[in-house]
This record gives structure tokens, C-alpha cells and sequence, in this order.
């Protein structure tokens, strides 16, 4: 259970400076990314692939002005690992800020690679800031 904390931990740190190299590093072949979110945030979705894991950093990048993330908790069994946090964004549409908890549940495969990632985010704060005139 260690190994997979290390390699969650050193995941988060690689995929935040050199994603392309997070990706040959940690992601799986089969590699799936989930994070259901409502209208009109424009990154929600299902994402596969280390083309799809990119694509979906760069739609945040495009959308957010990101600030730092904080890791408050980290759990895990033989197969997974569950990172509980906080993250303060800048929406570059309209300006607006927003402050929310997030819960990240990684799933690793018999090689010890990332195969499944899940977001589940505060929407509520996250869509009213992508809001035009909340």
C-alpha cells in the first residue's frame, strides 16, 4: 500500500511539471479519466488515453487559472488510492473565483499503472464562478 501512496504522491508532482513524462511514467496503456461536471464548466467528461489525460490538462489550462493544490489526505488499499483536497481557481472567462474540496480516487492495475482516475469535485462553487453573471 506504500509503493501505491508513493506512486500516487509522485504522480500529482510529475503530472503538475511534466505531463508528458507523467504519462510514459504512470499511466496505463488502457488509461481512463472521469470527471462528470455540469454545464458550463467546459472540461467534464471521460478522457482516455495519455492523449485524452493531456487533452484534458490542457482544457484546464485553457479555462483556469489554477493555484496551488492542496493534499490533505491520502488513503489507500492494494488496488487504489483516494486523495482528499482543496483547490483556489481563477475561471479566465469572467474573472471569477472559486474555492473547492475534491476527492480523487486512482485505480492501478497489476503493473502498479495508473488504469482509472475519478474527480468528484464541489460543482456548486466551481459552476457559479464559470457563471457569466453569477
Amino acid at each position: 500500500m506504500d509503493d501505491l501512496l508513493d506512486k500516487a504522491q509522485a504522480f500529482y508532482g510529475k503530472a503538475l511539471s511534466d505531463p508528458v513524462a507523467a504519462c510514459e511514467e504512470f499511466l496505463a496503456e488502457n488509461f481512463v479519466l472521469e470527471n462528470f461536471l455540469p454545464e458550463p464548466i467546459p472540461f467534464g467528461g471521460r478522457y482516455e488515453g495519455a492523449k485524452g489525460f493531456l487533452r484534458y490538462l490542457n482544457e484546464i489550462t485553457e479555462s483556469l487559472e489554477m493555484g496551488p493544490l492542496k493534499f490533505l489526505e491520502w488513503v489507500a488499499d492494494q488496488r487504489s488510492v483516494v486523495v482528499r483536497g482543496e483547490e483556489e481557481s481563477l475561471v479566465r472567462s469572467t474573472r471569477r473565483t472559486y474555492r473547492m474540496r475534491f476527492v480523487h480516487w486512482l485505480t492501478f492495475d497489476d503493473e502498479g499503472r495508473i488504469s482509472h482516475m475519478r474527480e468528484f469535485n464541489d460543482t456548486a462553487s466551481m459552476a457559479e464562478a464559470f457563471e457569466a453573471n453569477g
